[in-house]
């Protein structure tokens, strides 16, 4: 055979029968953020060409023989879905020719594929990738692409450490396009993987939970501490470098949200409404009753509705929101009338003329308010009891001192 000589296959008569399976050998990587899956694979070709063969005993009972690439024809099956440069990257390798004709080409290569990439469910993820072979120039009348036995060979599969294979499969497609009338078979080779998760719960998941802990320490905090409000500020840092790190490997998309994405976004939301209520805390913690007065609005939501929602009550008295001032004041009644007989049985000669003037005052107020007859007064007046109480609190600590 002259080596410039090219064998082409003229004859349409008879449909070719091509045999193709992939021998995939390793997933180099899956790059997420502009969804490229690497894979290193043996590309087995086998067909028939009888214008190859030969009679063995004429030629020294020689079975086999080496052909480069190019010097014989070969069907143009081409990878549909790559993103090389070049687009064909396999290694032309010598083909096999055996006397019967048939031709057997195994050319290995490393592939970059598009695979579009689901990241709603990351890191716990499925993914399915697909080589997508078929001739570029014959239709199926001419080129009948067929799978092998095995169709995928993963006998010499090197595991992925971030993607584990359950499953490969394979299937026939015929498509018609618009210029051409003839079916046009492929070969789709899917790749079924998922997604080893202990990296991610090791590295990501489980520092952000006990992160987002460490929340709760701020508020064992004493008001009076000053890292508050440094320790909810650090762990909603934290928890933002987390997001940044998802956010950096996943693709630009808004298809879909991760999984993981959506719980660091919860975490921070949390940490920072805790930040929010510490600063409300603090800010009520250092409040005095020269700078600020707690509103109407607010003392009934804090003494009547609040106490009312919780089923708090003091102990042994039913309370309510109409039994709350006819309470204080018959406690006030109560203290003020013991108070009254203290001043009577402890007076010395020189403070009686005191005592009878704080005798006439107290009577005076009680009767004015309606405490000597039982009657509770209006919360205008519960305000002046308020005051009333003081006032009989420092006459107590005044008559102690005699």
């Amino acid at each position: 055979l002259s080596s410039q000589h090219h064998f082409i296959l003229f004859c349409t008569a008879t449909i070719l029968v091509f045999l193709f399976q992939v021998s995939l050998q390793q997933i180099i990587d899956v790059d997420e953020k502009n969804q490229i899956v690497y894979v290193n694979a043996w590309l087995d070709y086998i067909w028939y060409d009888y214008k190859l063969s030969w009679d063995m005993s004429e030629y020294g009972n020689i079975t086999d023989v080496r052909f480069p690439a190019g010097r014989i024809w070969k069907p143009d099956v081409l990878l549909y879905n790559s993103v090389d440069a070049n687009f064909d990257s396999t290694y032309q390798t010598n083909m096999v020719v055996y006397s019967d004709g048939k031709v057997h080409w195994v050319p290995p290569g490393i592939f970059k594929i598009s695979c579009k990439i689901n990241i709603e469910w990351f890191p716990f993820d499925e993914q399915q990738c697909k080589f997508k072979f078929g001739s570029w120039t014959y239709d199926g009348y001419k080129l009948d692409l067929q799978p092998a036995e095995k169709g995928i060979d993963v006998s010499e599969y090197l595991p992925n450490g971030e993607w584990a294979l359950p499953l490969t499969t394979v299937s026939r497609n015929e498509k018609f396009y618009d210029c051409c009338p003839e079916p046009y078979p492929d070969l789709t080779f899917y790749l079924h993987m998922r997604r080893r998760t202990l990296y991610y719960g090791f590295n990501l998941i489980m520092p952000c939970i006990l992160t987002t802990l460490m929340t709760l320490l701020g508020f064992t905090l004493p008001p009076d501490a000053g890292e508050k409000i440094t320790l909810q500020i650090t762990v909603l840092l934290s928890i933002c470098f987390f997001l940044s790190i998802v956010s950096d490997m996943s693709p630009p998309t808004s298809e879909a949200v991760p999984l993981l994405g959506i719980f660091f976004s919860c975490c921070m939301i949390v940490v920072t409404a805790s930040t929010v209520f510490t600063v409300y805390v603090l800010n009520l913690h250092y409040r005095t009753p020269e700078t600020h007065e707690m509103s109407a609005t607010m003392r009934s939501i804090l003494l009547y509705w609040l106490p009312w929602l919780l089923r708090m009550k003091r102990p042994g008295v039913k309370l309510t929101y109409a039994s709350l001032p006819s309470l204080f004041n018959s406690k006030l009644k109560s203290h003020s009338e013991s108070l009254i007989r203290n001043i009577k049985e402890n007076e010395s000669s020189t403070s009686r003329s005191n005592s009878l003037e704080i005798e006439r005052r107290l009577h005076f107020y009680m009767s004015s308010s309606g405490l000597m007859n039982g009657v509770s007064p209006p919360l205008t007046t519960l305000q002046n009891s308020q005051v009333a109480h003081s006032f009989l609190q420092n006459v107590s600590d005044h008559n102690c001192s005699y």
